[in-house]
């Protein structure tokens, strides 16, 4: 029988059994990073990040996980929810704390729910749900989570979709060809910032980008669920 288990760091989760549970090609939900937030101080309760990390154990074994956080706002989500947190206030209720499933500081799509199968994702996005509802949060949130995860979330989930523009070097060697391809008042303005950049910074080393790309945007998704009675949805 599978049992969802809340861990408040993240060392509590045995490094190898966390990182069996994905591909290893995504760094940012490498145990060894998502703990060194932790370890290093970059993520504080007075900032609005408590670790709150979900895993899907049994026999012994840990077969499913997320990366979560206990949220008291919403700042270093890249997401907006502002709208949502003001439905909540005018219908008489907390939005805050809320559950976030995530890479701090990161709008990188990539793995949230980490699992061995589909069986297993199924069932730990379904137990994220009930905890949330038993523990009568407002919200359970999975930013940026990969398209291939779409098929975990049920019916008690929300997907919300956003656009994202990537940059990409169409083969400037340096800075100042990429400017000098720019229109002028472009220009201009990403001069003015570079010089400000630079003044900054005391020693650099030289960089040359070669591969030519193209400038593209993406799809990025992420669900949401609501258990509580009045849910912070609204409709125009």
């Amino acid at each position: 029988m599978s049992e969802l288990r809340l861990h408040a760091r993240l060392d509590e989760i045995p490094a190898d059994a966390w990182d069996a549970l994905h591909d290893r090609r995504n760094p940012f939900v490498e145990h060894v990073f998502l703990a060194g937030l932790e370890r290093e101080g970059c993520l504080r309760p007075r900032w609005g990040w408590t670790p709150r990390h979900a895993g899907l154990w049994r026999d012994g074994e840990l077969v499913a996980a997320a990366p979560g956080y206990l949220k008291s706002n919403s700042h270093g989500e890249f997401v907006f929810d502002h709208a949502w947190a003001a439905a909540y206030a005018r219908a008489g209720r907390e939005y805050f704390p809320k559950w976030l499933l995530a890479v701090p500081y990161s709008p990188v799509t990539g793995p949230r729910l980490l699992a061995r199968d589909a069986a297993d994702r199924a069932l730990l996005a379904a137990a994220l749900v009930e905890c949330a509802r038993s523990e009568e949060l407002s919200s359970v949130h999975v930013n940026f989570h990969s398209d291939s995860e779409d098929a975990a979330f049920g019916a008690d989930w929300m997907p919300r979709q956003d656009v994202q523009f990537h940059w990409h070097n169409h083969g400037w060697p340096d800075f100042d060809t990429f400017l000098a391809a720019l229109q002028p008042k472009k220009r201009r303005t990403c001069a003015r910032s570079a010089t400000r950049w630079r003044a900054r910074v005391t020693a650099s080393a030289p960089c040359t980008v070669t591969r030519p790309a193209t400038t593209t945007w993406r799809r990025c998704t992420s669900s949401t669920a609501a258990p509580s009675a009045t849910t912070a949805t609204t409709r125009r």
